[in-house]
């Protein structure tokens, strides 16, 4: 798939363009919008080419790299990498052996976890290796034949013949990995130590031999440097320092993570954690974020975020939970009724509950940053009274949904549970904003009924949204969402249906997604400042 194009006209910090007052950049002249109301405009029109030649300003831009975190040595990397999809594959998972876990001697201090444990079952290995076989590129660059491959060395050899460095052109995965290596792997992220820009991170690795693992490093490292690395209670801790190294043991004698009762009731409340386990501080990374965020508020206040990877041989599942100290989204539960009766044409939508209460708790949480100044450019350049505005067109619930046809344009509609007296004139502002900024004449159509409207590309799409359809009954929605009572938010993808939409846009699909039948996301509030999530991606 292409990368996001920047959009014309303003645009919010970060992306390069023109930005709002207060918003860190030079101020720039203030757009005023008509005085008059829309008025009707010719109907949709396109330049003399194809739809999938159709640009808007410039074309569609390449995002600049984004500067990037100094890498550990290649060693280290491919230590992390083989662990992580070794021994069944990334996805499988299996009753945790006995033996301590890397949680027992990372510091109880760190903002960010993940585990690794590389002793599934043979039937989860078997799972994992099937459907691995199912994507080309895994099957190709992994060089897989059968049930009976080892990953772990089949990962290791594809790392080390894409080393342009050449470091680990002499480290050998039988002499050098496996005979040292154990099944679990974990990596902590730590905070910001005073006087560095970047939080640590430190890597530990079962050692069945911690002479042999040491060699490995060494052989493994550029000339002159040595990896910092310390062993502990049957581990290897690694970081790219060995100050950052020394400082992580030192913490983990004052308390380790596992003794760290956030996560531990975290832990407690996801239940199986499958082969991997994933875990988040929000007060921890809010503060790691610091100057670099646009907005100085954490609007999910102090909580944290915990989640398990789990398998089955036709999906791959991410099932967590979120704790907060304050009500994130609203208690509302009608996104399965929302999303269930949509087109049973649509290839992605998304649906969401409790629009306006959520609004109401975010934006009182942002008041507490420095928000007044980006909101108020915001309302001079657009004309929009925010949050009001925002309130008044998205209304109680809403879902936003795509069409699998795509011959004649894309047809998106959105879907809102509102006044539509009072959503009406949001949509004129946008809609004129819409107009005076891009190039090309994207058609806007209305339908509404009672409190209901629906904001659509397509005026007979417009209607077919409008009305109550069967997305509920598809095959692909049920395997992908088997579940969607009292949920909060709904995200679906039918990968048939989004396929030929791209391909109509002129994009080409690989390979590995068209071997993806189906995706969703399920979430719901559980009351008490808590909630879940579940991520399923099934294969065909």
């Amino acid at each position: 798939m292409s990368d996001q194009n920047t959009p014309p006209g303003p645009q919010f910090p970060g992306q390069g363009g023109p930005q709002y007052p207060g918003a860190g950049g030079p101020q720039q002249p203030q757009f005023q919008p008509p005085q008059q109301p829309y008025q009707q405009q010719a109907p949709y029109q396109q330049p003399n080419a194809p739809y999938e030649q159709v640009q808007v300003g410039d074309g569609w831009q390449q995002e600049p790299p984004k500067k990037k975190r100094g890498k550990l040595i290649p060693i280290i990397a491919a230590l992390a990498m083989v662990v992580v999809v070794a021994g069944g594959g990334i996805f499988a998972y299996g009753k945790l052996n006995g033996g301590k876990q890397p949680d027992a001697v990372l510091p109880g201090t760190a903002i960010g976890y993940l585990r690794v444990d590389l002793n599934p079952s043979a039937g989860q290995k078997l799972a994992a290796l099937r459907f691995l076989m199912k994507f080309p590129s895994a099957k190709d660059k992994l060089k897989l034949t059968g049930d009976k491959d080892d990953l772990r060395q089949k990962i290791f050899e594809a790392i080390k013949s894409n080393d342009d460095s050449g470091d680990l052109k002499d480290v050998d995965y039988a002499k050098d990995i496996k005979p040292w290596m154990g099944d679990r792997i974990g990596l902590a992220v730590l905070p910001t130590p005073e006087g560095q820009k970047e939080p640590s991170v430190v890597f530990a690795v079962e050692s069945k031999d911690d002479e042999a693992a040491a060699k490995a490093l060494d052989k493994g490292s550029k000339p002159g440097e040595k990896v910092g690395r310390a062993f502990s209670d049957g581990y290897l801790l690694v970081g790219e320092t060995q100050a950052e190294v020394d400082s992580a043991v030192a913490a983990a004698k004052n308390g380790v993570l596992a003794d760290n009762e956030k996560y531990k009731a975290d832990l407690d409340k996801l239940g199986e954690p499958g082969f991997a386990t994933l875990w988040a501080d929000f007060a921890g990374v809010a503060k790691l974020a610091g100057d670099k965020a646009p907005v100085k508020a954490n609007p999910v206040g102090n909580g944290s975020v915990a989640a398990a990877l789990r398998f089955d041989a036709q999906y791959v599942e991410l099932k967590g939970i979120a704790r907060s100290d304050q009500e994130l989204v609203a208690k509302a539960s009608d996104a399965s009724e929302l999303v269930t009766k949509l087109p049973g044409t649509t290839a992605a939508a998304i649906s969401v509950s409790g629009v306006d209460s959520s609004i109401d708790a975010l934006w009182k949480n942002l008041e507490k940053g420095e928000i007044g100044d980006l909101v108020q450019g915001f309302s001079e350049q657009t004309g929009l009274k925010l949050p009001d505005d925002l309130k008044n067109l998205l209304g109680k619930n809403l879902s936003v949904v795509v069409d699998k046809d795509a011959s004649a344009g894309p047809k998106i509609a959105a879907r809102f549970e509102t006044d539509p007296a009072k959503a009406e004139p949001v949509v004129e502002k946008l809609t004129t904003l819409l107009r005076q900024q891009s190039p090309v004449q994207v058609p806007i159509e209305i339908a509404k009924d009672g409190d209901t409207l629906v904001v659509s590309t397509d005026k007979e799409y417009a209607a077919k949204v409008l009305e109550s359809g069967n997305l509920g009954d598809s095959e692909n929605f049920k395997v992908a969402l088997p579940d969607v009572k009292g949920a909060t938010g709904i995200v679906y993808v039918d990968f048939d249906n989004a396929n030929g939409v791209l391909e109509a846009m002129g994009e080409k699909t690989s390979a590995d997604v068209k071997a993806i039948r189906s995706a969703g996301l399920v979430a719901r509030n559980t009351g008490n400042f808590e909630g879940e999530f579940t991520l399923r991606v099934v294969a065909k």
